[in-house]
């Protein structure tokens, strides 16, 4: 039987849900064996906990035996990267000493102890963080093993995007409850003039293109070094494009990543497609872990 205490909270934006082994005897349930021993969450932006725990518990559910790495994005990660940095490397001190037993080296190619789930252009900019955080560098290039990532799967959850003016206001937006309109009136407009400073700073000042930074990075292969990835997406998200997505899955295999699904989940919304079709997509992230399909009845692209 698994065993989750309370969850540590590691930074303000970082909080892990650690498994224990149960001291009492253990039940003939070995259905977790090959399981991972680590999912980083990488949530959305303004992601409530009421729906973080969603995904805590359906991988619990999955993997009786994993312990959950939750690591949010707040706004001020996207304007302080420094201080962004600062809150992860809790984050990158807690994946070493979980997986310190897999690979003592840090050089293993053939055993995955990891799950990485990403959600929108936030949790691609916390895991981009997370790489610079555990390798103690902000250099693009991680030419020593040691300094990546340990082996792991993906699953990009409406993700990665591309900077766009109505992109950056709907994301900010997205934060503020729909059925507060005296809230909404209000952010409106500091969403815009967000957006226009960041429209201004791309494409007057020629400053980076975030999104499309972090959205290359994913696909160095000095960076990151995965089993499999998988894209899940939706033509009817307003935030990301499913052609950013699909032009990111594109360039991924030409670089050699092994793209396993690119799932489109039609008329579902932004980081909603798991409340859209939970068997689909919850089959897609169980078998992303294990690295193979289950047959061809899916609606891969």
């Amino acid at each position: 039987m698994a065993s989750y205490p309370a969850p540590i909270q590691l930074s303000p934006s970082v909080s892990l849900y650690q498994y224990q082994e149960d001291p009492r005897p253990k039940e003939a349930n070995q259905k977790d064996e090959n399981g991972p021993r680590l999912v980083i969450l990488a949530t959305w932006a303004f992601a409530q906990d009421k729906h973080i725990v969603k995904y805590i518990d359906k991988y619990r559910a999955l993997f009786p035996k994993v312990s959950i790495l939750v690591v949010k994005s707040f706004l001020r990660h996207f304007f302080w990267l420094p201080g962004a940095r600062k809150e992860l490397e809790p984050a990158a001190v807690a994946i070493r000493s979980l997986l310190s037993a897999d690979d003592p080296t840090g050089t293993s190619t053939t055993r995955p102890p990891m799950l990485v789930h990403l959600f929108s252009n936030s949790g691609l900019s916390t895991i981009y963080n997370l790489c610079d955080a555990y390798s103690g560098t902000t250099e693009i290039e991680k030419t020593n093993p040691r300094d990546r990532l340990p082996l792991h799967a993906t699953i990009f959850d409406s993700s990665p995007g591309t900077y766009e003016y109505m992109s950056v206001a709907s994301a900010v937006m997205f934060g503020v409850p729909r059925g507060n309109w005296l809230a909404r009136i209000m952010a409106t407009p500091l969403a815009h003039f967000l957006s226009m400073c960041l429209w201004i700073w791309v494409r007057v000042f020629g400053g980076a293109d975030w999104p499309r930074v972090w959205g290359q990075a994913s696909n160095n292969t000095t960076r990151s070094v995965e089993t499999c990835r998988s894209y899940l997406f939706s033509a009817a998200d307003p935030l990301v494009r499913k052609d950013a997505v699909q032009a990111n899955a594109k360039d991924a295999l030409v670089k050699g990543f092994h793209v396993l699904y690119q799932e489109d989940f039609g008329n579902s919304k932004h980081v909603a497609h798991a409340r859209s079709d939970p068997n689909r997509y919850w089959r897609v992230v169980k078998e992303t872990w294990e690295g193979h399909k289950s047959g061809d009845e899916t609606n891969t692209i």
